[in-house]
């Protein structure tokens, strides 16, 4: 079964998005979270249309099941 990378974006009050990445394998290294974290934050600034920087990141967790209610990265 695949497991995904998922983690949560933030900005105040514009609400929490939860984004996920199917992992290229079982331990994902720096490089792969690392990238995937800048994706879901520019993804996250880009559709509430704010700056990067105001992006509050949350916790990041691997080895997940695909989440249901989530955005692909």
């Amino acid at each position: 079964m695949p497991k995904y990378m998922v983690q949560s974006m933030d900005s105040g009050t514009l609400g929490k998005v939860k984004y996920y990445r199917k992992q290229t394998i079982d331990h994902p290294n720096h490089t792969e979270t690392g990238a995937f974290t800048q994706a879901a934050k520019e993804a996250y600034a880009s559709s509430k249309n704010i700056d990067a920087q105001q992006v509050e990141v949350g916790k990041f967790m691997s080895g997940q099941p695909e989440p249901g209610n989530a955005v692909s990265v």
